[in-house]
């Protein structure tokens, strides 16, 4: 029997012993007396050295991890789980990965259920990395009965395995999501919306933990965007609406409308902006607020230009809105240049293309303190750059 069982034992019969020195870090010990033991045995190992050492946890998680396996039967073998796993393909951030999210896996039976489940992965198609990515990002899934129905089910909606990866995760609760009790009644909502399979496949990649609400949470998503104006799901603006009201209450969004027109915005302007950007809605009251006062007092937008080009409100005002910003009034002497919405929204390799690399003779230290503001790094202002 191992450091593990003899752990696991102990706590069995705690009550028989007095020397624990803390809740997350019992010691292994004999049933010798306190004295005999420190005589006859090595220095004793705790469970949360244990999953620091064997299973790559940063002791804080291990602590975390040991509040899970104190209410475990002892396995009878972890290190034999953890050699199969490696032999399996699962690199060290995927074992400590699935250790922190799921501990319980170190007392699964390998034999009945790991490897089992790991074979019906291979045989919908997986690869050794692609199922090391699931399992560790999903640790559920081991405890799936019916693991390869509901593969097979969202390997036929989304097409690829890919996909299938990507969407995982980003909500580790896809797969243990019932098909029957929700994925299919919510799943219906849109089939009766005129929404394609396609775009249903769309909506699940973007936004994931939407379809894995109560049929009654979902179908109130879907009243909500209707009634903002998103009728017509055959746009890509009803999958955005989607996210933007799965993401705020209907408290937070209306106090983001009353926000923007106590900053200039009207009414019909406020309406404007949500049919055409409705992920702007998305961003904290801080987050507009703060890039409305960029806009308008540093730049000198009027409204009519956000209204235009409402996705400039997705940029990051740190990486990319104020170092853009910064070049444009450099390169023009201090003074505060005419900018345009194009200079934000055009891609990096264009801005560099257009402004930074030609002038980078011109103005020495240009380029580097660019590329440096963008990456948020903090350096030391030179002669004409003291404005990033």
């Amino acid at each position: 029997m191992n450091k593990l069982c003899y752990h696991f034992n102990a706590l069995r019969n705690k009550s028989t012993s007095s020397s624990w020195p803390c809740r997350h870090g019992p010691l292994w010990f004999s049933t010798a007396t306190a004295t005999a033991a420190a005589a006859k045995t090595p220095k004793p190992h705790s469970l949360v050295q244990y999953l620091v050492d064997s299973c790559g946890l940063s002791p804080e998680s291990a602590s975390k991890a040991c509040v899970h396996l104190h209410k475990a039967r002892p396995p009878s073998d972890p290190d034999s789980i953890l050699r199969f796993l490696k032999q399996a393909g699962f690199g060290n951030a995927h074992v400590a990965k699935l250790v922190s999210k799921d501990p319980r896996f170190l007392y699964t039976n390998l034999d009945k259920t790991l490897k089992p489940k790991l074979a019906i992965l291979q045989d919908l198609g997986l690869s050794e990395p692609d199922i090391a990515d699931l399992v560790s990002e999903n640790p559920s899934s081991l405890w799936l009965s019916d693991l390869r129905t509901r593969l097979q089910f969202w390997q036929s909606l989304l097409g690829t395995n890919e996909n299938l990866l990507k969407a995982c995760r980003r909500n580790s609760y896809l797969l243990s999501t019932s098909i029957a009790g929700r994925l299919m009644p919510n799943l219906s909502l849109l089939r009766e919306r005129g929404v394609s399979d396609c775009q249903i496949a769309n909506i699940v990649l973007r936004i994931p933990r939407l379809v894995t609400r109560t049929p009654e949470m979902f179908r109130a998503v879907l009243v909500r965007a209707e009634e903002l104006g998103f009728s017509s799901t055959s746009s890509g603006r009803f999958r955005c609406a989607l996210h933007c009201v799965a993401c705020n209450s209907k408290e937070a969004f209306d106090a983001k409308c009353e926000l923007l027109k106590s900053l200039g915005w009207s009414e019909a302007d406020v309406v404007s902006v949500i049919k055409k950007h409705p992920m702007l809605f998305n961003l904290s009251e801080e987050n507009l607020r703060q890039k409305m006062g960029f806009f308008v007092e540093e730049v000198g937008f009027e409204i009519s230009s956000l209204l235009t080009n409402p996705a400039m409100f997705s940029l990051s005002l740190k990486r990319r809105l104020r170092p853009r910003h910064s070049v444009m009034r450099v390169l023009k002497g201090g003074e505060v240049p005419a900018v345009k919405a194009n200079d934000f929204l055009m891609s990096d390799k264009s801005f560099l293309e257009r402004y930074v690399v030609p002038n980078k003779e011109k103005v020495p230290g240009l380029y580097e303190a660019y590329v440096a503001a963008c990456a948020e790094i903090k350096i030391r202002p030179i002669a004409n750059m003291a404005l990033f």
